[in-house]
């Protein structure tokens, strides 16, 4: 806490700045923050009191009416919480009034924060705590930082806070995101991660809120379409802007002009209707737009989920052609999955999908087959794990009558040719014997197959999807995968998280108990407590083992809400879940670790230091494909290349990645 020499020191340091006739040049935020908290509420700077927190029915009523800005933040606080790895912070969500209706912070840290106020129902407006990250966040209406000294109450002067305005649909600010740490450092990298994450949430809360209304998602550079800072229309059936996002008031009021209630094409030049057009005849692709002015805009329209899912269900290929976007719930490593799996639709590039067991491969195949303009034709899957190695090349090729002791007496048309004008989905393709692997490699190339036993080759038209939990690359450096094989299937890679790294784990597991609980009556939904257990647990067998529970939690519930009273016991038992890697750490205040020798990067500060593992975790998760990078960060390539050689991360780094 702040020593009685301390709270002097700071009362004069206020009263000096304040009394000065100009501000000292970089502090103007903080200076006429000081002198509203002075004059206008006549706070004393010295003063140790502040008033009780709110009954905690009051508070939660507060976080009922977030609403879905509610819903949205809580998964991401606890991802942002783990990111952080600060033992000691807060992170914490406040209300447009400051008031704290959702608080993360490590068990050890809980009595440090209830005595600076860091609790729900806790009053955080500069009307009561003066200049902070939360309340001045509310009273400027941007992003920002408080660090130490430039709090208005001394009491506050050993805390860096870092705060982010949340907007709802009509440019106001319906909450604040906000970390309070005591930790050293880092005040910006704190900034950039709040922000991000506020960014998140809005966008959640803005996409859940207008599910069943037509979205525009457009922004002026390409390569920010279909991630967190793109902006966001929703729209009624006639094309009349019902609500936007924050970057779409930026973007296209950024003089105030009014927004709600004008025509889209008013700022497009072109109706709904053929937005959604030219958006379907794209393969959903973005669009671009030339305007007046020299203005470039680039858009996707989308229509009402509700409608897509009735219209997928009638078998209208438009509204299935949706399929792709309909994975997307806000995580952003999903959205960039996505996005890339629709700049290949139709193109004749193959799509090799990674990524854990269980984490939704077949799915994602499914949805990129029912996205494209193959969506009438067949999907055929087949397993290369789940077959003995003496059937597979039959199963894949097919054979002719007589081509083998047992063979059927009429023959067998191959999974590859009951594909032709369809999809061909190779599971496992990692478990793939190597000889057949050479002729696979063969159909691929010359577009034609010919059965066991068969003379004469049969064209085939196909579309190519693959699936694997294994490194490949690794197969192909130990030769056990051949390598023109390999770039052969590799026309365009994603990787699915896991489910325990995934952003809208909240989301997906709603949307997963709605469709397990389909035509139950009444609907089940998930107590807040059950909701938590669920989030919170590691999900070894990913999404495949989510579905399992929650088809047992269905089945086994008898009133309208799971609780934990139906909570497996393994899920209640479960230990900690491990932490996500971390993007940013903030050096923890005291620290007696051994100090290595001098390294080429000995020069940057803490601050530094923090920024370069972030991008070097980032760069690694993205295997390095710095263009994979600038794309979800909404950045140039050549941003992240200045930053990698301003960082000192270069090409000798990644090679010692293996990559």
């Amino acid at each position: 806490m702040v020593s009685s020499s301390q709270v002097a020191e700071h009362v004069r340091s206020v009263h000096a700045i304040i009394s000065r006739p100009q501000r000292p040049s970089g502090h103007e935020l903080v200076a006429r923050s000081w002198l509203r908290c002075f004059h206008e509420l006549a706070l004393d700077p010295a003063a140790d009191d502040a008033p009780p927190p709110l009954a905690p029915q009051a508070w939660r009523e507060r976080g009922d009416r977030l609403g879905e800005v509610m819903d949205s933040a809580v998964p991401e606080m606890q991802t942002l919480h783990r990111q952080l790895d600060d033992p000691n912070s807060a992170l914490v969500l406040a209300d447009a009034e400051g008031v704290i209706v959702s608080i993360v912070r490590h068990p050890g840290f809980a009595r440090e924060a209830s005595l600076r106020g860091l609790v729900e129902g806790a009053r955080w407006s500069e009307e009561v705590q003066g200049t902070n990250g939360i309340g001045t966040v509310l009273a400027e209406r941007h992003s920002l930082v408080i660090s130490r000294e430039e709090h208005f109450f001394a009491r506050h002067t050993d805390m860096v806070c870092a705060g982010a305005p949340i907007y709802d649909g009509v440019g106001e600010v319906a909450a604040v995101l906000a970390v309070c740490s005591l930790s050293p450092g880092g005040a910006r990298a704190l900034r950039a991660l709040v922000e991000r994450s506020a960014r998140v949430i809005e966008h959640r809360a803005f996409r859940a809120r207008h599910a069943t209304d037509y979205i525009i998602r457009f922004h002026a550079h390409a390569g920010r379409v279909l991630t967190a800072v793109d902006g966001l229309l929703a729209l009624t059936p006639e094309g009349e802007v019902i609500e936007a996002n924050h970057t779409a008031f930026e973007l296209l009021s950024p003089d105030g002009e009014a927004l709600l209630g004008r025509e889209v094409t008013e700022f497009f030049g072109q109706s709904l209707p053929e937005l959604l057009s030219r958006t379907f005849r794209a393969g959903f692709h973005p669009l671009t737009l030339s305007m007046p002015q020299h203005q470039t805009w680039y858009l996707l329209a989308q229509q009402p989920a509700r409608n897509r899912a009735q219209s997928g269900a009638r078998g209208d290929s438009g509204s299935a052609a949706q399929a792709l976007a309909e994975l997307d719930l806000g995580d952003l490593r999903m959205a960039g999955n996505v996005h890339s799996a629709m700049r290949i639709l139709d193109r004749d590039i193959p799509l090799l999908i990674a990524g854990e067991t269980g984490t939704g491969k077949e799915v994602f195949a499914r949805a990129f087959h029912a996205s494209s303009q193959r969506a009438r034709g067949p999907f055929v899957a087949i397993n290369c794990a789940s077959l003995p190695e003496a059937l597979i090349e039959s199963e894949l090729f097919g054979y002719k009558q007589g081509a083998f002791t047992g063979a059927n007496r009429d023959g067998r048309r191959g999974k590859v040719l009951q594909a032709d004008g369809g999809t061909l989905f190779l599971d496992e393709i990692g478990d793939m014997p190597l000889q057949l692997q050479a002729r696979l490699l063969r159909v691929l190339e010359e577009r034609k197959v010919t059965p066991l036993g068969g003379e004469n080759a049969v064209p085939v038209d196909l579309q190519l999807v693959c699936a694997t939990h294994r490194d490949l690359r690794a197969m192909v450096r130990d030769g056990s995968f051949r390598e023109d094989l390999y770039y052969r299937l590799r026309g365009m890679e994603v990787t699915l998280p896991p489910l325990r790294e995934r952003t809208d784990r909240r989301a997906l597991i709603e949307r997963c108990l709605n469709e397990e609980g389909a035509g139950r009556h009444p609907p089940v939904r998930l107590g807040q407590a059950a909701m938590q257990v669920l989030d919170r647990y590691r999900w070894p067998g990913n999404i495949r083992q989510l579905r399992y529970v929650l088809r047992t939690l269905v089945a086994m519930c008898d009133g309208g809400e799971i609780t934990l009273r139906d909570m497996p016991a393994e899920l209640m038992d479960a230990p900690e879940p491990m932490p996500a890697p971390p993007v940013a750490t903030l050096p923890a205040a005291d620290s007696h670790a051994d100090v290595p020798p001098p390294s080429p990067t000995s020069h940057l500060n803490p601050l530094q230091s923090a920024e370069r593992d972030a991008l070097l975790a980032e760069l690694r998760r993205h295997r390095w494909n710095i263009a994979g990078l600038a794309r979800e960060l909404g950045v140039s390539r050549n941003t992240v290349y200045r930053k990698m050689k301003r960082l000192d991360i270069d090409t000798d780094t990644q090679a010692g990645d293996g990559y």
